[in-house]
């Protein structure tokens, strides 16, 4: 059976995350057929808080079909617990060695760092090293009254502007739900302001980009920040913006809404995330 056609078989039929992991790795055969530069002795500071997308799985897998073969070397943090009843949801034993990395990947939703450890965050970010945030990144860190564990414990903090701040729009929930449609139900594409940026160089240049329809809904975007992907559900509507980077104030940030575990199975928003990662760390080291 050809690459191809596994690939459009599992991509049309992802019923588990077994089968996306599997996608993954027959994916990575397509994007690492070619020679590729060497990052050897850079690494990659994985920080991992959801269970809602599957990102605790498929970037550790990403990571190791896309990021090795380049010589990253990706050190994974994960919360030591989701259940918003343990203190435990809040704990990421190794974060300190975000110190000596030279790109954060972040996939968090709603979890609140030792106070110490999301000063080494801003830290991190405010450097100008490089960060990729993962879909519910864009409220990583953001505290809500409503429900148990949604607010940061005693000698833990919140950044509610984690959204603003770092990513450059303000994130204010999901646009609507569609449920049964598919998984990859929503066409989206690249911007024409953004068609020779080295982030989509791998990207289908004509045709659309599928996508799933929980599109997050974003405003008062910073004119400084470059949309790179959008989507929309119909013609009537306005575009939504899926993927972009912030670069301003020294910053250098990308963002992706995209990453669930559908999305994470396709060639393109595996291309666009090791893309996004290499342009992040800027030309290979000698």
């Amino acid at each position: 059976m050809k690459l191809d056609y596994l690939f459009l078989f599992l991509r049309t039929k992802p019923s588990s995350l077994a089968a996306a992991l599997f996608a993954l790795l027959l994916v990575s055969c397509g994007l690492n057929n070619k020679e590729e530069p060497s990052y050897s002795g850079t690494k990659a500071l994985f920080l991992l808080g959801e269970h809602e997308y599957g990102t605790p799985e498929t970037l550790p897998a990403f990571a190791k079909s896309h990021l090795e073969p380049l010589g990253i070397a990706s050190v994974m943090v994960k919360a030591e617990a989701d259940d918003r009843d343990s203190p435990l949801c809040h704990h990421f034993d190794g974060i300190e060695l975000l110190d000596s990395a030279d790109i954060l990947i972040l996939s968090t939703r709603r979890r609140f760092p030792k106070t110490e450890d999301l000063a080494l965050i801003r830290r991190f970010i405010d450097s100008g090293r490089p960060v990729i945030a993962v879909r519910t990144a864009s409220h990583a860190f953001g505290a809500r009254e409503k429900g148990t564990g949604y607010q940061p414990p005693a000698g833990h903090a919140s950044w509610n502007t984690f959204d603003v701040d770092a990513l450059g729009a303000h994130y204010t929930g999901h646009y609507r739900d569609k449920e049964g449609h598919p998984p990859l139900a929503v066409e989206a594409w690249i911007e024409k302001s953004a068609s020779t940026h080295p982030i989509v160089q791998n990207l289908p240049s004509t045709g659309p980009i599928k996508i799933g329809h929980k599109l997050y809904k974003y405003e008062n975007l910073d004119p400084a920040i470059n949309v790179i992907l959008s989507a929309r559900y119909s013609e009537e509507e306005p575009p939504h913006p899926v993927a972009w980077t912030n670069e301003k104030d020294g910053k250098r940030v990308f963002y992706m809404s995209t990453g669930s575990v559908e999305e994470m199975a396709t060639y393109e928003i595996q291309s666009l995330l090791k893309s996004a990662i290499q342009w992040g760390l800027g030309a290979p080291r000698s």
